[in-house]
């Protein structure tokens, strides 16, 4: 039985150790960054008290696929060498030396994919637990990254390529308070989005509120202090996208609303970050959309008559006229063709002031080509405007050149309406943020000031009613007794005493003094006046 005992005693206690061991981090060096115990759960090192691993996440395996392609090949041709060797009568010092090549070709395409891509691909992991999301890189100099879940505002997905589309890959955005946090090409991004989605709902629901101002009983005293604390309004800007229908795909990551390609719907591939919206779309001046249309449209209203009225001149044979009609209809159709790609080309060029950073996006043919060139407004130097010609002037048309400084690249706000509007419209939303933070650092400050002056008068209002007795002197009995019952004590009269001064039933002295230090529910004795 002592025996059986020890041994239970033993089992109990050795799981224990590893695992300890494994949280604790007091392996220095080890291949393994993950171990799943006998309970099926994942453990690693530097695990916290009560944390628990919900999600491993790596990279897709295709990204795996092209850089083993020079190992599969090698493999190949050794399969191929051995195969020719059993299958065809080759010479065989040959063949030997074809088989020994072909062996140091996988054995270094092995060795290099191993040590360069697939080393790198298992150690690169986004270990998800119910406090943390956790990015771990590297073998031999690894780094980690660690977010809250806290800290987590918004969870967007995209899934950028059709090949993501068939074999199931993406990009999960996760939007946090002071960053963003970005996981490339993961299988499943739609798991891993609910999976961080319940995370945060459930630490939001775990948290518990904040606790409420002390409001002091006096009506006088509260009122002051609630006109004190009232914070500033913080200045705001439009939201441009609250005038377009919200993207059809909800999971989507964050980005302006506005879509391309007209009925088609093509959505911007602009990536906002956290806390970031549009304030406003610039689309060029209609007068460029007619200059690009004069020459096509001219064109046109030339054909169509010629096209019409050529035939009925006998000019053309009979026999020519299929031929006629195909040539002029073919020209007539390139240029309607040619003046839609004008269209489209025009109002797929716009421009994107958020309230982070201005940019430039010119898409070309709806969605086969796409050039952007984007900057902040910290990075902003110098903004000019200038008006190429007298009739762009009268139109009220020009240039605004948003200068960058160093090897940024600058931004062109070519041929657009009102050039000295906007110029003053980007220099206003650059002055915002530091607006936005100055009143909201105020309004924080009040919120302290509050509750450190609420604290400070509840607890001498505290102080004054349960410890200094009240001067009950001069006062009429009734109104003794009223007044020591709000403060929790009782009137007790002693004696009475002439006084021809003052009228009778009039507290005369009063036992302890006034401000003497008493408990709730003690008694006050007093003696009151009577008639000589």
């Amino acid at each position: 039985m002592a025996i059986n005992s020890k041994n239970k005693k033993s089992a109990a206690v050795a799981p224990t150790q590893p695992e300890d061991i494994w949280r604790s981090g007091r392996s220095r060096f080890g291949i393994r960054q993950l171990r799943q115990s006998r309970d099926r759960r994942w453990h690693f090192a530097g695990q916290q008290p009560g944390e628990e691993v919900r999600l491993v996440v790596r990279r897709h395996w295709w990204f795996l696929v092209v850089p083993a392609l020079p190992f599969l090949g090698a493999i190949a041709l050794f399969l191929f060498s051995i195969y020719a060797a059993t299958a065809y009568s080759i010479d065989t010092r040959l063949l030997v030396t074809f088989n020994i090549i072909s062996f140091i070709l996988v054995l270094g395409t092995g060795l290099w994919f191993g040590y360069k891509d697939f080393i790198n691909w298992w150690f690169e992991t986004y270990i998800i637990t119910n406090k943390r999301i956790i990015n771990s890189r590297g073998l031999l100099q690894p780094t980690r990254q660690e977010t809250p879940i806290e800290k987590i505002q918004q969870i967007g997905m995209g899934v950028e390529s059709v090949l993501g589309v068939f074999l199931g890959f993406g990009t999960v955005y996760v939007y946090l308070a002071g960053g963003d946090l970005t996981l490339k090409d993961v299988p499943d991004p739609k798991k891993v989005k609910d999976a961080l989605q319940g995370l945060s709902d459930e630490v939001k629901a775990k948290k518990a509120p904040d606790a409420p101002v002390p409001v002091p009983q006096d009506p006088t005293m509260a009122a002051v202090l609630d006109s004190l604390a009232k914070g500033k309004p913080i200045p705001t800007l439009p939201n441009a996208d609250e005038n377009y229908p919200p993207p059809r795909n909800k999971d989507r990551f964050l980005g302006p609303r506005r879509t391309f390609g007209g009925i088609l719907r093509v959505p911007a591939t602009v990536r906002y970050s956290s806390g970031e919206y549009t304030v406003r779309y610039v689309q060029r001046s209609q007068y460029v959309l007619y200059r690009n249309l004069s020459l096509p449209a001219l064109l046109l209203l030339i054909i169509l008559p010629i096209t019409l009225y050529t035939p009925s001149t006998g000019f053309i044979p009979d026999a020519g006229l299929p031929y006629w009609w195909g040539f002029t209809g073919f020209i007539v159709l390139g240029l309607l063709i040619l003046m839609g790609l004008v269209y489209i080309n025009y109002i797929d060029d716009v421009y994107i002031f958020t309230n982070k950073r201005v940019i430039d996006i010119n898409r070309y043919l709806i969605f086969f080509a796409e050039t952007r060139l984007e900057t902040e407004y910290k990075s902003i130097r110098d903004i000019r405007v200038k008006v190429p010609n007298v009739l762009e002037r009268f139109l009220d048309i020009g240039n605004v050149y948003v200068e960058t400084p160093g090897n940024n690249p600058d931004i062109i706000l070519h041929n657009v309406d009102h050039p000295f509007i906007l110029q003053d419209e980007i220099l206003a939303i650059k002055g915002h943020k530091e607006k936005e933070d100055k009143v909201t650092k105020e309004n924080d400050e009040r919120k302290q000031l509050n509750m450190w002056f609420g604290t400070v008068l509840t607890k001498l209002e505290e102080t004054t009613t349960n410890r200094g007795a009240p001067d009950l002197q001069e006062k009429d009995l009734f109104t003794a007794i009223e007044y020591a019952s709000e403060l929790g004590l009782d009137v007790v009269v002693w004696s009475e005493a002439a006084d021809p001064s003052l009228p009778p039933g009039v507290i005369l002295h009063q036992n302890p003094p006034p401000g003497t230090i008493m408990q709730k529910g003690s008694s006050i004795e007093v003696v009151l006046s009577r008639n000589p």
